[in-house]
C-alpha cells in the first residue's frame, strides 16, 4: 500500500471499509469526480474509486472528496475511515494483502461503530467577556491592563509578559469545571467519548462523541440547550454528522 501527495498515480483510490452487505447511499462521487464502488471479500468491502494515469490525489479537493464519501457513507451505514490518500496497485493486492488477512478485525471494528455517527463540540471562551470578567476580578489584571494602555511592547514588555500569563493561568483554572460540565451534558448520549487537548488559552473543550443515530436528535438538543444556557461567556460549534475518525484505526 503507498500514498503520496499532489502525484500521478493509477491504481485503486480506498476511502474506506464496509460491511460487504451494506447498502451503500447511491450518490457517492470520489476522487477526481470519479464514482464509488465496494470491492468485497468475505464480510467486508472496501470502498474504492479506481485511478487512471494523470489523476491526482493528495490535494485540498481530493480531502474534500474522500472526507465527502466516507460522511455521507457513515450516514447509513458502518464505516472505518482510511488514512487520506491510502492507494493500491490493484484490487488483488488490496484483496489478498488487506481485506482477506483483516476480515475478522474488521468486522470486530464495524461492531464498534455499527448504527452511530461521529459529532464533534468545541467550546471556548468569548475573549473579550473573559478578559472583562478577570479585569473586574483580579486587581492586578486591572492594574497592568492601565499601565500597558498607550505604550509601545518595548516600553512595557515586562508588564506585558505578566499580563499574559495572569490571563493564561486565569483560563486554566477555569477550563476543568466548564469542560466537565460540557462532557456531563453530552456523554449520556454518546456510546463513547474521546476528549482532545487545548490549543488556545480561550478553548475549553474538543469533544469527539459517537453518537447512536437513533440519539441524534436529543443529543442535537442538547447540545443546543447547553449552548444557550453558556452563550453569554462561551461559544460552541458543532461539526457532524461525520464518519468515525476518532474511533478506529485509520490504518
Amino acid at each position: 500500500m503507498a500514498g503520496a501527495a499532489s502525484e500521478a498515480l493509477d491504481g485503486l483510490y480506498v476511502y474506506g471499509i464496509v460491511q460487504a452487505d451494506a447498502n451503500l447511499p447511491d450518490d457517492l462521487v470520489g476522487v477526481e469526480g470519479r464514482p464509488v464502488s465496494a470491492l468485497a471479500e468475505g464480510t467486508v468491502a472496501a470502498l474504492v474509486t479506481e485511478l487512471s494515469p494523470g489523476d491526482e490525489f493528495g490535494t485540498p479537493d481530493g480531502l474534500l472528496a474522500h472526507t465527502n464519501v466516507l460522511d455521507t457513507a457513515s450516514r447509513s451505514v458502518a464505516v472505518l475511515p482510511m488514512t487520506f490518500g491510502t492507494v493500491v496497485p490493484s484490487a488483488e493486492e488490496l484483496t489478498e494483502e488487506v481485506l482477506s488477512p483483516r476480515q475478522a478485525e474488521f468486522s470486530e471494528a464495524l461492531r464498534t461503530v455499527e448504527g452511530a455517527v461521529q459529532f464533534t463540540v468545541r467550546a471556548r471562551y468569548l475573549r473579550d467577556v473573559a478578559l472583562a470578567a478577570m479585569i473586574a476580578g483580579n486587581p492586578e489584571i486591572a492594574r497592568l491592563r492601565e499601565a500597558i494602555s498607550g505604550t509601545s511592547e518595548d516600553e512595557t514588555r515586562n508588564e506585558r509578559i505578566r499580563l499574559g500569563e495572569l490571563i493564561v493561568a486565569t483560563f486554566d483554572r477555569m477550563r476543568p469545571t466548564d469542560a466537565e460540565s460540557i462532557r456531563e451534558a453530552l456523554s449520556p448520549f454518546a456510546r463513547d467519548v474521546v476528549h482532545r487537548e487545548a490549543g488556545q488559552a480561550e478553548d475549553i473543550v474538543e469533544l469527539a462523541l459517537l453518537v447512536p443515530r437513533e440519539r441524534q436528535s436529543e443529543f442535537e438538543n442538547a447540545v443546543e440547550s447547553i449552548a444557550k444556557d453558556m452563550h453569554e461567556e462561551i461559544s460552541f460549534r458543532l461539526v457532524g454528522p461525520q464518519a468515525p475518525y476518532d474511533f478506529v484505526n485509520g490504518d
